[in-house]
């Protein structure tokens, strides 16, 4: 009897938990609610305990107890009120310590690339259809787009590095973003500018020469299509011409005639509000929750949410815990088993690209998927990998 594979097992599991809120969206849609997103994280994470026999790592303990005494703290310092303390808090132990501890397990990079790649082929289908039909309302413009956008960077992963059926490779990766870009909104056109952004930076796939030679090709196409407003020319000929009137298509022509602010759906007014409290307790902040109560809402960026909360003083701890992460990154970019870095990449895009203009830092499971990840990973044990 051939022996089951642990190590397979969790790339698929790691890679279900991050495209579960793409390929479950239609089931979320049908029934109204996301409980069937919810439902499956705590399955998938009954199964990581048991496929690892319950082992859990020392420093996800040690993370969930620094979050748990930095709730406690914020609650008692700052007189936060203890209804949205208790809602943040459950709602970061439901989605973000499941990925914490999901992303802990142990996994190869190429089972873990392998995974990602037939995962992002399932997301891809089950929720094409969405712009054209009805019976998906609930599944809005911007969870599309997020929901899309994962498969979009597999694709591309596919297109430049598998050698069988790069054409369906290319005609996917075409596909998924006209579709991102058409009906998503402008966040995940932002996490797709992160993750190649990053590949250019530190890809080392990527010779010094060609990165040279897109940088002076891309900057002569910048100023061409600035001079000559060719994006203003092809939204118009879309949205009018063609009559595909989606939001996020009379977004992008907004913003582009009206400027940034006009299109920035209220966050310039959110931001601003942000800034006054900033303003009021510059140096450690106004606890947990105080976006919420006090403008109803939740920060919409990571670095005015951190800063509106923790102060100054908070944020040069986060900045502390970054370079960390970043250096770990790093060593990342230099291994042979090339998988982990592809996928990491993509969270990071996926996970800062939302975190930028949008939703709350405590209840992002992919930012703390991915702090999972680098923090686990052991550089000296996959130097020897075999490339991908």
């Amino acid at each position: 009897m051939r022996k089951i594979n642990k190590e397979k097992i969790n790339a698929y599991i790691m890679a279900l938990y991050i495209f579960q809120f793409g390929f479950l969206q239609p089931v979320a849609s049908l029934v109204n609610s996301q409980w069937p997103v919810a439902g499956f994280s705590l399955l998938l994470l009954f199964l990581v305990l048991y496929n690892n026999k319950f082992k859990i790592k020392t420093y996800t303990v040690l993370i969930l107890g620094l979050v748990s005494v930095y709730f406690f703290t914020s609650a008692i310092i700052f007189n936060t009120n203890l209804n949205i303390i208790i809602d943040v808090y459950l709602g970061y132990l439901l989605k973000c310590f499941s990925a914490i501890l999901i992303a802990s397990i142990s996994t190869k990079g190429k089972d873990l690339y392998n995974a990602f790649l037939k995962l992002a082929i399932i997301n891809f289908f089950v929720i094409i259809l969405f712009p054209f039909t009805n019976f998906l309302t609930s599944m809005n413009y911007m969870r599309f787009g997020y929901a899309m956008v994962p498969s979009v960077m597999m694709f591309f992963y596919g297109f430049f590095n598998e050698k069988k059926y790069r054409p369906i490779w290319l005609i996917l990766t075409g596909i998924s973003t006209i579709l991102t870009t058409i009906y998503g909104s402008r966040g995940p056109l932002l996490v797709l500018i992160i993750f190649i952004g990053l590949l250019f930076l530190f890809s080392k796939q990527v010779k010094k020469s060609v990165k040279m030679l897109v940088v002076i090709l891309g900057s002569i196409s910048t100023f061409i299509i600035y001079q000559y407003q060719l994006v203003t020319r092809l939204l118009d000929y879309i949205y009018f011409d063609l009559q595909v009137r989606s939001y996020a298509l009379a977004k992008f022509r907004m913003q582009l005639s009206d400027g940034l602010a006009a299109s920035s759906s209220g966050r310039d007014r959110i931001y601003e509000n942000i800034i006054k409290l900033i303003k009021e307790k510059p140096w450690f902040g106004s606890g947990i929750g105080t976006t919420q109560l006090e403008i109803g809402m939740t920060s919409h960026n990571i670095f005015l949410q951190i800063l509106v909360e923790a102060g100054i003083f908070g944020f040069l701890i986060w900045l502390i815990f970054w370079i960390f992460l970043s250096k770990r990154y790093l060593n990342l970019s230099y291994l042979k088993d090339t998988g982990y870095f592809r996928v990491v990449t993509l969270i990071i895009a996926s996970a800062t690209g939302r975190l930028l203009i949008s939703s709350d830092l405590w209840l992002r499971p992919e930012y703390w998927f991915v702090i999972s990840l680098l923090i686990n990973f052991n550089y000296r044990k996959l130097q020897g990998c075999v490339k991908v």
